[in-house]
């Protein structure tokens, strides 16, 4: 357990940029003008120690310094950013992909160069898009302004530049916290695979309890002397702490699931954190103090307001085969007795088998054709068994999703609650209702909402303001008072991110990526997805 721990950019890099006076070649090595003019000139891409650069854009930059080196002067700027680079590891990225080999000091220079702007644009925005690999996933990448970055450096401290582009969310720098101690774990020799012997729970006794400690320990939820082969009260509250932890059921008792959170290696544990720290540094850099958010792995919902958390609620999300897209949407309106308008596939696929075996189903379910009787669309009316309960919130955006009620609260005592088709069924919507509404003019209260409710036609209430709404995916994250938790990667997104990112090490590595990749990297980020979620 964790304890407090835009135009083009070649246009861009020409106005951006300018000779700087303060910057002049190394005495000792000299990386000339005349040398650097020398390797810009031509066409076409340029080859350098195995990497390949856009030599127009390097050329363009460098002709509006007069082709005075950035680095390679005498006073100490590649020093500077090689120290920069090396520090990569603490947010969570491998100085591997920034090393700068040894080569003459005009090649090195450009080389530096290369290295700054993809090490810049990997805090700024990430190292992949997220939206490039996902086929629901809404939320843009931060714009990276290289010219700016890249000027700023020229003239100043570009470890100081760098870090300003890494986000500075109180998440973000938990989550480094996280990441070291757990590094510090690997260090310590980690911990090894617990043998799968049964169930334990309190009052056994034996060799596998034994383990079940030194496996607790290892992970700091029982003190280093806690060793011995009695499964106690001390060991019932720690295995109960992990549990919690890692969105386990939690009732004291080592079973599959537990076994399972258990023998997740420390190696595992830091990718997983490594890939939600990558998450981070693709998000906007400035959340709105007042918003909503769902973590869709931990099924949660949370209000904050003046960036502090307040409400919370638990929250059902979409299936496995439905996953809740992420998205940034603006909440618009609440509905009190709404209908539900189903969609084709839900209808094809799930409610006409049934009624091929029930003749009565639709009317029993309060259903009703929206055209033509016997062709689709469908839908249900208002009422208590409606699916989507007695209140919706809209929020308009490409997938039809939104947050609801549900008719079906018993569900939310379960633990895994990816049950729906992609929207979020919430545990207390008069509560959220109640927050939204009361920053209107006209304030609501409860009984106001269930007044609203118990006419029974449906009432559309439009926000005097716009909420903004996240739905995010983080399966690792550190809670404001320091304790470390984990989900699973419910839809896959941990998987394809870690294999995209493999992708992006072997052209970084090996393989390096032409000056026309680097420059998609720095652009905007990919088209966003056009693919719709039949949700409810």
């Amino acid at each position: 357990m964790l304890r407090a721990l835009a135009p083009p950019l070649l246009a861009v890099l020409v106005l951006a940029a300018g000779p700087s006076p303060l910057v002049r070649p190394a005495a000792a090595e000299p990386a000339t003008d005349v040398a650097l003019k020398t390797l810009l000139q031509g066409d076409g891409d340029l080859k350098l120690a195995g990497r390949t650069l856009d030599r127009a854009l390097l050329s363009q930059f460098y002709d509006a310094r007069a082709d005075a080196p950035i680095w390679l002067g005498d006073d100490g700027r590649a020093a500077a950013l090689e120290k920069a680079l090396a520090g990569a590891a603490a947010q969570g990225l491998d100085p591997a992909d920034f090393t700068v080999p040894h080569a003459p000091a005009a090649e090195r220079e450009l080389l530096l160069t290369d290295a700054f702007l993809r090490y810049a644009a990997a805090l700024a925005q990430g190292r992949v898009s997220s939206a490039a690999i996902e086929s629901d996933w809404s939320i843009p990448q931060p714009r990276f302004d290289a010219a700016a970055v890249l000027a700023a450096a020229a003239q100043g401290d570009p470890e100081t530049v760098l870090e300003s582009l890494a986000p500075e969310h109180p998440a973000y720098k938990r989550l480094q916290v996280a990441l070291a101690h757990y590094r510090a774990l690997v260090a310590a020799g980690g911990w090894r695979r617990l043998y799968e012997s049964g169930k334990l729970s309190l009052g056994d006794n034996g060799p596998a309890v034994e383990k079940l400690r030194q496996r607790l320990i290892a992970e700091g939820f029982l003190p280093a002397d806690a060793i011995g082969p009695e499964f106690d009260g001390d060991v019932d509250a720690a295995v109960r702490r992990f549990q919690a932890q890692h969105g386990i059921a939690v009732d004291g008792t080592v079973g599959p699931a537990t076994y399972v959170a258990l023998n997740v290696s420390v190696a595992a544990r830091i990718e997983q954190i490594r890939d939600n720290l990558e998450r981070w540094r693709e998000l906007p850099r400035a959340l709105p103090a007042n918003r909503i958010e769902v973590n869709v792995p931990g099924a949660w919902l949370t209000v904050f307001e003046h960036g502090e958390p307040g409400l919370g609620m638990r929250a059902i999300v979409g299936a496995e085969g439905h996953p809740t897209p992420v998205l940034r949407a603006w909440m618009s309106a609440v509905l009190f007795n709404p209908p539900w308008r189903i969609p084709d596939s839900i209808a094809q696929k799930e409610i006409l088998p049934r009624l091929k075996h029930d003749p009565h189903y639709l009317e029993r379910n309060h259903y009703v054709y929206v055209g033509a009787p016997g062709h689709l669309p469908l839908k249900q009316l208002p009422g208590p068994d409606n699916a989507l309960g007695r209140i919706k919130f809209e929020l308009p955006n490409i997938y039809d999703v939104y947050l609801h009620d549900t008719p079906s609260h018993p569900l939310f005592s379960r633990v895994i609650r990816t049950l729906s088709h992609g929207c979020v069924r919430l545990e207390e919507p008069r509560q959220l209702a109640l927050y939204v509404l009361g920053r209107a003019k006209t304030t609501w209260s409860l009984q106001d909402i269930d007044g609203a409710i118990a006419e029974g036609d449906t009432r559309r209430v439009p926000l005097e303001h716009g909420i903004p709404v996240y739905l995010f995916y983080w399966t690792a994250f550190v809670d404001p008072d320091g304790t470390m938790e984990f989900r699973d990667d419910i839809y896959g997104r941990d998987v394809r991110l870690e294999a995209a990112l493999a992708v992006r090490d072997a052209q970084d590595r090996l393989a390096p990526a032409s000056g026309k990749a680097v420059r998609a990297i720095l652009g905007p980020a990919g088209s966003a997805p056009s693919n719709k979620t039949a949700a409810k």
